[in-house]
């Protein structure tokens, strides 16, 4: 059958995770046409680069693909770093994300530690007020136990109050450091036993060691808490004035950033000529689609590009591209966007003024055949505080779309129906399981009672991202695990320190992933290729859909003398006549054959299951489009 040479295909957001996906779509398209493709975040980047190599087939489209990953995997020193270096801040930005990239950073990959990168970032980032008020801090801290042992204890002390200070000095000791035994590397715990040490040397009595020792646990807390006050006091002020300006976010995805040696020494790369990520995307899907320029959604074709994005303003997901009409701010999009695209967008404009920038007039988003792809996929993968979001506006009012994930990290509902003509596989992502240490899972196709990812919660954090993750992913965790839907989902897994938001990467790790990827992508080829399997994978989803059949004929059965009463009496409200071709007069003028229909679906009424429906009970739900 010609059917099963076509396929759908979504795939899971994951920020970095997205280097998993290029090898596995080429797996696929050695056997499969794609059809129809779709993702959210760093999913949504590797759908349109699905949908671009698709285009670009005949071009070498896919082989195009294949070669992102040695482009990712080959370099040696800086451009060991080529996907941290997509990332890139702006000036207003550069202090905020250079915390960011300080704590990704570790020795054993970057050859730098997360201690000493944050102390830079500290330094950078405050005014002179704010540093004249912590160096303050700092000599008190410094100087204080010296000052006191030195000159300001007295000579003798009664003994019970030596007693009394020792008991709390080694109190405090204990609750304030027991808990950061193993968070702090040794040259931090060198830098804050300095003053202690000092202290005790000038010590003349071991009552005054003691005290010296509670005045420096003291201190220390001071100095900790004037340092979160003043960063915290910093950053709530400055979220205040710019949050809007850098659409809430610390990388716009275009731009020209070039690091500082204080970047540097926080931890951002040295640059190399790599883009930044959207007019990195944007190249790369032109290439792969062999278009000269930005790639639209109707240089596609017959190919169906849809992305998952979150529109913030009214707390809705949205499908890309939109049915809707919209409007754009050239000076807000060029933020966010490389200049060439909004300039191919070339709207027109409208009599309204954009509500952040009164001098610039708002155009109308192109249609669907010449909206640029990098804009949807631009709209999806706005993580969220990381990555800009992106305003666009209607009825005179901005709306911000952010991370598709938001709403649907793994939209595998885009292309389901109740009898598919062709499989829509999924491409996810997943912890390893406890005891599990297979890097890549396809379930089998029938099962129902395995196949909910399991993680186990043993500490806080854990369960607190648990939490986040099961209200995101809920929804497709469960329609995943259905029978006739879980077969066709192969599961990438990933170590705490792979994929997510692990900038910095090795290349070997890039490449572990990207073949785990390729093998996931094998898996699905190697299973549905077979007609067999095939045909199983479209008779289980029949007896799936033949279940919600028959619940709809029960009801059918019990309630058509209703509905066939109401058809009779009726009479059609004005405000209701655009939803028929022809305006009713008299009446719903399809009265016949709804009763008709409510007649044969009523047929299927039974007083127990179908024989041969899978163990499972779905729910069928009217539900708005996205």
């Amino acid at each position: 059958m010609e059917y099963d040479r076509y396929c759908d295909l979504t795939m899971r957001g994951g920020t970095t995770s997205g280097v998993v996906y290029p090898l596995a779509v080429a797996s696929l398209a050695r056997h499969y046409e794609f059809k129809q493709i779709g993702g959210a975040s760093a999913g949504a980047i590797a759908a349109a680069f699905t949908a671009a190599a698709e285009r670009g087939r005949a071009s070498g489209g896919f082989e195009k693909l294949v070669k992102l990953i040695d482009w990712f995997t080959s370099g040696s020193g800086a451009d060991r770093w080529r996907l941290a270096q997509l990332f890139q801040p702006t000036e207003k930005t550069r202090a905020l994300y250079r915390f960011v990239v300080a704590t990704m950073q570790k020795r054993e990959t970057t050859g730098r530690t997360a201690f000493s990168c944050l102390f830079f970032a500290l330094t950078g980032a405050v005014g002179m007020r704010a540093k004249s008020v912590l160096a303050l801090m700092a000599l008190l801290w410094l100087g204080g136990p010296v000052l006191f042992s030195a000159w300001l204890a007295p000579s003798t002390y009664p003994g019970w109050i030596a007693a009394l200070v020792v008991v709390l000095a080694i109190a405090c000791l204990v609750i304030v450091l027991w808990p950061l035994r193993s968070s702090l590397p040794w040259p931090a715990w060198v830098f804050v036993a300095v003053p202690l040490v000092l202290g005790l040397a000038f010590s003349r009595h071991y009552a005054t060691a003691a005290i010296v020792l509670l005045i420096w646990l003291v201190l220390t807390l001071a100095a900790v808490s004037a340092l979160t006050i003043t960063y915290g006091y910093a950053m709530q002020q400055y979220l205040k004035h710019n949050a809007r300006s850098i659409h809430f976010g610390l990388v716009p995805g275009t731009g020209d950033f070039t690091p500082s040696w204080l970047d540097r020494l926080a931890g951002i790369p040295k640059p190399t000529g790599v883009p930044p990520l959207a007019d990195w995307i944007a190249d790369q899907l032109d290439d792969l689609a062999g278009t000269e320029h930005a790639l639209t959604f109707g240089d596609l074709g017959d190919i169906n590009l849809v992305l998952m994005t979150t529109d913030l303003s009214e707390g809705r997901p949205y499908r890309l591209p939109f049915k809707e009409s919209w409007q754009y701010c050239e000076e807000c999009l060029g933020y966010v966007l490389p200049r060439r695209v909004v300039e191919q967008m070339n709207g027109p404009e409208t009599a309204q003024k954009c509500p952040q920038h009164e001098h610039m007039p708002l155009r109308s988003l192109p249609p669907r055949e010449q909206l640029p792809v990098v804009l949807a996929v631009r709209m999806s993968l706005s993580f969220p505080g990381l990555i800009a979001a992106v305003p666009l506006c209607r009825d005179g009012r901005v709306h911000w779309f952010s991370d598709g994930g938001i709403t649907s990290n793994f939209p595998i509902h885009f292309f389901d129906s109740l009898l598919p003509r062709w499989p829509t596989f999924g491409l996810s992502l997943q912890p390893y399981p406890n005891g599990d240490t297979n890097e890549v899972w396809l379930p089998e196709q029938d099962a129902s009672a395995e196949g909910t990812p399991y993680s186990s919660l043993t500490t806080m954090p854990r369960f607190l991202v648990s939490i986040l993750n099961t209200f995101l992913d809920w929804r497709d965790t469960m329609q995943s695990a259905l029978p006739g839907y879980r077969g066709r989902i192969a599961h990438v897994r990933q170590a705490d320190d792979e994929g997510g938001t692990n900038l910095f990467m090795p290349p070997a790790t890039i490449k572990k992933l990207a073949l785990r990827g390729q093998r996931a992508g094998d898996l699905l080829r190697e299973r549905f290729e077979q007609q067999q399997n095939t045909d199983r994978y479209r008779w289980i989803r029949l007896r799936m859909a033949l279940r919600e059949y028959q619940e709809l004929g029960v009801q059918a059965s019990e309630r058509d003398a209703m509905y066939e009463e109401l058809l009779d009496r009726f009479q059609i409200p004005e405000a209701l006549h655009d939803w028929f071709r022809t305006p009713p007069t008299n009446g719903d003028p399809h009265q016949a054959e709804i009763e008709v229909a409510l007649d044969h679906v009523g047929r299927l009424k039974d007083d127990g299951p179908f024989d041969g429906v899978p163990p499972v009970d779905p729910d069928l739900r009217l539900t708005p489009p996205e």
